[in-house]
């Protein structure tokens, strides 16, 4: 079955919608190997430079967008989101790339999109403050930034039918992303970012991008595919599973562009 197979309703399209018209898509990666296939795929591409960034304009499939790679790290992605929003001003924004998985039952090259996010490494315990919480609101919370609802929808469709056709896929799993600024590869941290936090994969950048999409008011999602165990199990293949998982990323990207129209 193909997207252009595949009857995806009413909801489904309204969702497509919101990324429409003149509206302009903003990606953002951390690392070239997650955004070397969409920038491939991207056309009429004008290059920016700002501040050490590299903002790409153009089409991708029937969407505008502007891209970047920021870099790895919380302080990476908060720059190169607000220089985007800044400068170029998307109507929504996407972060795609690879993750360690928390939750059990994932496997290398499943599929997470977030639905909500926790800064796992913000830790202001010793003054009262829960782990996690930005020392805003609820002081007894990690603060948690919720995705926007119909992204999380369009995203979680188009990967679901992405995953039935490619054959190195998993499954896809709507649930919580935990950011923070070390790569987790031990047994014992995994196991408390899952009962400290409910987490279900754990990277480095969605967290803080939404938390300044959020601030600036403009919806973003966060797509993740597994590269690793995040455990230190595997790890001689992680390097395998990375570019794969970081295709399959891009792929769903792809698909997604497929359902907004162009103005151009």
């Amino acid at each position: 079955m193909t997207m252009k197979d595949k009857s995806i309703g009413a909801a489904f399209c309204d969702a497509a919608a919101v990324i429409g018209g003149n509206a302009r898509l903003g990606i953002v990666c951390a690392m070239d190997v997650e955004m070397q296939d969409l920038l491939e795929q991207l056309r009429g591409v004008s290059v920016e430079e700002t501040y050490g960034f590299k903002f790409y304009e153009g089409i991708l499939e029937q969407t505008q967008v502007v891209l970047v790679r920021c870099g790895i790290g919380k302080v990476n992605a908060a720059r190169g989101t607000q220089l985007m929003i800044d400068k170029y001003k998307p109507s929504y924004i996407i972060n795609s790339g690879v993750a360690g998985a928390l939750n059990k039952e994932l496997r290398p090259m499943d599929i997470v999109v977030g639905k909500d996010f926790i800064q796992h490494d913000f830790d202001l315990s010793p003054i009262g403050y829960a782990k996690g919480c930005l020392a805003t609101g609820d002081r007894s919370k990690p603060t948690i930034i919720e995705a926007d609802d119909s992204m999380v929808k369009l995203l979680a469709d188009v990967s679901e039918v992405v995953a039935g056709e490619y054959k190195d896929a998993g499954k896809v799993l709507v649930g919580r992303i935990v950011s923070g600024d070390q790569f987790i590869n031990s047994p014992e941290v995994k196991a408390e970012l899952r009962d400290d936090f409910g987490g279900d994969a754990a990277e480095m950048e969605g967290a803080v991008l939404a938390y300044v999409a959020s601030c600036a008011n403009i919806p973003c999602a966060v797509l993740r595919v597994i590269s690793d165990m995040a455990d230190g199990t595997n790890n001689e293949s992680y390097d395998e599973f990375e570019k794969k998982a970081s295709k399959l990323s891009a792929e769903i990207i792809i698909e997604l562009a497929k359902l907004a129209p162009s103005n151009r």
